[in-house]
């Protein structure tokens, strides 16, 4: 698979020529790709190049977009049986095929995105072969990406769509709190709309539709924690912390809301309010400043949901904090007392930031691999703390020790971020060389999942893998900063994936082939030469792919007339 090599000046000749070449260009990577033997390999490929014909031949690129969304698609009884799946049903976890049939879809409307309306097309087919779910997954990942891109009135939109294909799943929830994390106002409007919408679907324990509750405790109440997505970097976390609350419009909604639909709940099925009892303690201090008037229908709950001979005062959201906090404190003296400390525990001192309590207790545990994943944890977290508070020689020690790619992962990226952003050239080159040097001898078994997590749920070496990864986020960060370095990088990339274990036939490339339209625009032979060293046809057509997008968008930016 060699992609032919064109002119790499955009002023150069005639720009429509050069165009009509590039196309062409595109066209026999299309033909290549036809060879592809697995359905899912042929759409990953299609998809990119569609990506890059898309301001060279925009119809020719919704056909192929067309394509690639339907090789995605399962056998027609897998359909069959995701398009019964009834709104509030219990999710489950999704296996490997799904994974990978998930992936190559949302990229393909990740391109699709740039055309709102054949964006809508292919969610709308989407949902009549895959049901509602498949409509709410996959707005909600339009909404996400517009929300990150600034772009507030789309993203909105497309979480109420979301919503309004079914109103019980999380995922739109993200969209949401990004949006007020730039606009409270905006977010708050968003969440009323949301509310009416969740009038018009009685809940029932006989399903998981209460879980649509949670997400307004979430959106609500937890606003400054990020859910679902964890943050990108420290910069997105900053902006969930400095998040201002909700108003009161929506306090008194929400209040409201959820004393209705319990109360409703209770009516049609008696006792399910002693269940979610828990929801009443959060809206008590929210319901006596912003809703009084509601307290004698939240009396009137109250009492039922107490379980029979009992006379348990309902704490509110701040004593059960303090509560929380008093729970963890005791934790805490307990596993520091003991000699054989509990796991969750020291997991909950990481995530509480106390990193010299969780070294002293990580130093109880016998050598092994419980002891080993726990280090590689509590040396990335407290990396990127000291990071965020600018001590950057203290945050590359502690990354010096990492051994697993997946906390390298974690780390390195952000460590060079912080390099490009200073624009300290001796600082990104000493970063970059010591995170090639530990991932060439990293450990690359994934960490152990968490108890209670399905292993369906665990993801292989044959769906990710991390060091390659790691290698193809720093090269993108590098390559418009230090084109030399960034080159030496893609020369890593292409042998790391050369070894992988990565199933290309699952429509994966094992990294992230912006890496490749980065290095085209510094250096497009070089970035060309790269690429042909991939042994595998897919990683061949997309990385030619990215490096043709890059070329293309050159020469659309240049045939624009100057102002």
């Amino acid at each position: 698979c060699r992609a032919q090599s064109v002119n790499s000046e955009p002023g150069g000749g005639d720009v429509a020529a050069q165009k009509a070449l590039l196309l062409a260009d595109l066209q026999s990577l299309e033909i290549v790709s036809a060879k592809l033997d697995k359905p899912l390999a042929r759409a990953a490929a299609v998809a990119e190049i569609a990506s890059a014909a898309w301001t060279l031949d925009d119809e020719w690129s919704k056909k192929l977009l067309r394509e690639a969304y339907e090789l995605t698609l399962p056998e027609e009884k897998e359909r069959e049986s995701l398009r019964a799946i009834k709104i509030g049903a219990p999710l489950t976890f999704a296996g490997g095929d799904e994974r990978a049939r998930n992936v190559v879809r949302h990229r393909v409307l990740e391109v699709a995105g740039r055309d709102k309306a054949f964006a809508d097309e292919l969610i709308t087919f989407g949902g009549q072969q895959l049901g509602a779910r498949e409509q709410h997954y996959n707005y909600a990942q339009l909404a996400s990406q517009a929300a990150r891109g600034g772009d507030l009135a789309t993203a909105g939109d497309y979480a109420m769509r979301a919503l309004d294909a079914e109103p019980t799943i999380l995922n739109a929830g993200t969209a949401i709190a990004q949006v007020a994390t730039r606009d409270r106002g905006a977010a708050d409007q968003l969440i009323l709309r949301y509310i009416e919408r969740l009038r018009s679907l009685p809940l029932s324990l006989r399903d998981d539709s209460t879980r649509a509750i949670f997400l307004l405790d979430m959106l609500i109440l937890y606003y400054k924690e990020p859910f679902f997505r964890a943050p990108s970097d420290e910069s997105e976390a900053a902006m969930y912390r400095q998040t201002p609350p909700p108003g009161a419009e929506v306090m008194r909604a929400y209040v409201g809301y959820v004393i209705e639909s319990m109360s409703d709940m209770e009516r049609r099925e008696p006792g399910s309010s002693q269940r979610l009892r828990g929801h009443l303690g959060l809206i008590w201090s929210p319901l006596r400043r912003y809703a009084p008037e509601l307290t004698p229908a939240f009396t009137e709950l109250e009492r039922l949901s107490r379980k029979p001979g009992s006379d348990d005062s309902l704490p509110s959201l701040e004593r059960r904090m303090e509560d929380y906090e008093k729970q963890y404190e005791r934790r805490v003296k307990d596993a520091l007392a003991s000699d054989y400390p509990d796991e969750m525990v020291i997991q909950s001192i990481i995530s509480h930031g106390d990193f010299a309590k969780a070294h002293k207790l990580i130093d109880k545990l016998p050598d092994g691999a419980q002891k080993t994943q726990l280090l590689e944890t509590i040396n990335a977290r407290e990396a990127l703390a000291l990071l965020a508070k600018g001590d950057e020689a203290g945050a590359e020690q502690l990354a010096e020790r990492l051994q697993n790619a997946s906390f390298i992962l974690q780390v390195y990226p952000s460590l060079l971020k912080a390099c490009v952003a200073a624009k300290d050239q001796g600082c990104a080159t000493r970063v970059v060389y010591q995170a090639v040097r530990q991932l060439k001898r990293a450990d690359t078994t994934p960490p152990a999942l968490p108890e209670g997590i399905p292993a369906a749920a665990m993801v292989s070496n044959r769906e990710i893998d991390r060091a390659l990864l790691s290698l193809s986020q720093l090269a993108a960060q590098v390559a418009p900063f230090n084109e030399i370095l960034a080159l030496e990088l893609s020369d890593e990339i292409v042998a790391a994936a050369n070894r992988s274990e990565v199933d290309t036939g699952q429509g994966r490339t094992g990294f992230d082939a912006g890496v490749f339209k980065a290095l085209a625009a510094r250096n497009e032979p070089r970035a060309r030469q790269a690429a042909e060293g991939f042994k595998d046809r897919l990683r061949q057509i997309v990385a030619f792919a990215a490096i043709d997008q890059a070329k293309a968008e050159a020469l659309n930016k240049n045939s624009k007339p100057k102002s």
